[in-house]
């Protein structure tokens, strides 16, 4: 671990990403992986029942997938929020309560110890609504690819479409049926004056970025492309990652506590140890803006510039 944090950035940058797969195709294989569920939650209230109702229902499907049953289970970590919604064991939910709000990157190292027993940890913001189908497409993509059926260890990064309202009322299956993972900026977007997190980004600003596509599905990245690097691609809302890895690399780095980078410290280190980084580019998840426990917009900018700056400045620097 103490090597691939003094090395981390040129070990990101040095990072070989082709993982040998078509991430379209629809000849994977589906592994046999335990999975568990891990969603972080604070002040989220009913949307965070909505959330974990749509992941027990993946997960179902996941398990119906095979003859054997695989070990799955949905942790909720209670980040110190005042309202507590979730009760334990209730809709065989296992509940983890943090002391008091540490943020969440300590909530999902929580949510990554309560998993040590399963292969992949996917986490899933409390403000995420996923298809039926998100878990069978985060494990096909564990296929290794070779001739007879093997997992090979991946971070699978989800794209998801943002909404921004929701209501007790809302049809979450017509709102995840007209999803598509085109809709998710990483898909193709044009660089935004707000997404500034150094001067010199200024250059990119009104650029177009097709970064799924224009990099072969992560396939072909190397360095930086544009302002971004690879860890960049992998986002809060969605995203699965090989658990006994992660944990030996050390988690989330925790002083990423705010809103911004809270899930690249771990991303890069899994990188930097050589886990390639697979886009999930069939089945689009919902992210719900309206969440009550988000910052304003002014106040998630200056908080993403100063998680910027550690993040290149001091981080990838160790």
């Amino acid at each position: 671990m103490a090597e691939v944090r003094r090395a981390l950035r040129s070990a990101v940058f040095r990072h070989e990403n082709d993982f040998g797969i078509d991430p379209r195709s629809e000849a994977l294989r589906l592994p046999a992986l335990s999975v568990s569920c891990v969603v972080p939650y604070y002040e989220t209230g009913a949307l965070a029942w909505a959330c974990v109702d749509r992941l027990a229902a993946a997960l179902d499907r996941y398990v119906s997938a095979h003859a054997a049953t695989p070990a799955t289970q949905i942790v909720v970590v209670d980040d110190g929020s005042g309202r507590r919604p979730f009760v334990a064991g209730a809709r065989d939910v296992r509940v983890v309560r943090m002391p008091e709000n540490q943020g969440r990157s300590a909530a999902r190292n929580a949510g990554l110890r309560a998993s040590a027993d399963f292969d992949v940890t996917l986490f899933v913001d409390s403000d995420v609504l996923v298809p039926g189908d998100l878990v069978v497409r985060v494990c096909e993509l564990w296929d290794s690819g070779a001739e007879r059926l093997s997992a090979r260890a991946a971070v699978v990064a989800g794209l998801f479409v943002t909404v921004s309202s929701w209501l007790a009322s809302t049809d979450v299956e017509a709102v995840l049926a007209a999803a598509c993972v085109t809709a998710d900026w990483r898909w193709r977007c044009r660089y935004q004056p707000s997404w500034i997190g150094t001067p010199s980004d200024w250059l990119y600003v009104d650029q177009v970025f097709e970064l799924v596509r224009g990099t072969d599905f992560f396939r072909q990245w190397c360095g930086m492309v544009g302002p971004w690097a690879l860890p960049n691609m992998v986002l809060g809302g969605c995203f699965g990652v090989p658990t006994r890895l992660a944990i030996d690399v050390g988690g989330f780095d925790e002083s990423f506590a705010a809103y911004g980078f809270t899930e690249t410290s771990l991303v890069a280190r899994l990188i930097a140890a050589g886990v390639p980084v697979i886009p999930q580019v069939k089945a689009a998840a919902v992210h719900v803006e309206a969440n009550p426990a988000h910052h304003s917009r002014g106040e998630r900018n200056a908080l993403f510039r100063a998680a910027h700056r550690r993040f290149f400045r001091e981080f990838m620097s160790r």
